[in-house]
């Protein structure tokens, strides 16, 4: 009854906690993992309704991670969109790892992130995406990440090779 109600948090405040404002200084080393998993199943249900609302007018991409994490199959449609809307080769590989994350292993979304890492260039799109072309446990794009292993940038092959859980100190000597 109403002391339920009472007792479950604002959606709105909860929305707040779990999306702080997108700029480097809220957001950098942010996870909001915590607070998604301290929800009760009536709050869960409430922020993933709202969470879903809020992307169709966003393009912020930790929504579609919060929602992965969630594993919520009612935002699939959603972030289906999302992913056909943008032809950005990040964003491509994030909206699809999304999607590959909820359904457990997705193979369409592997051949996306597959094709849109050719086309990704620069070391500051490359070395946070490691990890996400990781997370879809394909071998083609293990063996692709494998390429930068021995890059000549020491950022690039270092987070490449952690990606792939490689060694990463190279200079020793037997």
């Amino acid at each position: 009854g109403r002391y339920a109600l009472y007792q479950m948090r604002e959606t709105s405040e909860l929305i707040r906690e779990i999306l702080p404002p997108a700029d480097y200084q809220q957001r950098n080393g942010f996870t909001n993992d915590s607070i998604i998993l301290s929800l009760s199943e009536q709050e869960k249900v409430a922020v993933e309704k709202k969470l879903i609302t809020i992307l169709k007018f966003s393009d912020d991409t930790l929504i579609g991670e919060t929602l992965a994490f969630m594993k919520s199959k009612d935002s699939l449609p959603s972030l289906r969109k999302k992913l056909s809307q943008t032809s950005k080769p990040v964003l491509r590989i994030l909206w699809s790892s999304y999607i590959n994350q909820i359904k457990e292993g997705d193979q369409e979304m592997k051949d996306i992130a597959f094709e849109e890492f050719k086309r990704v260039r620069g070391k500051y799109s490359l070395i946070p995406l490691f990890w996400t072309l990781k997370s879809f446990c394909d071998e083609r794009i293990n063996e692709r990440i494998g390429k930068y292993i021995n890059h000549k940038d020491s950022l690039v092959s270092y987070n490449a090779r952690v990606a792939l859980g490689l060694p990463t100190d190279t200079k020793r000597e037997k």
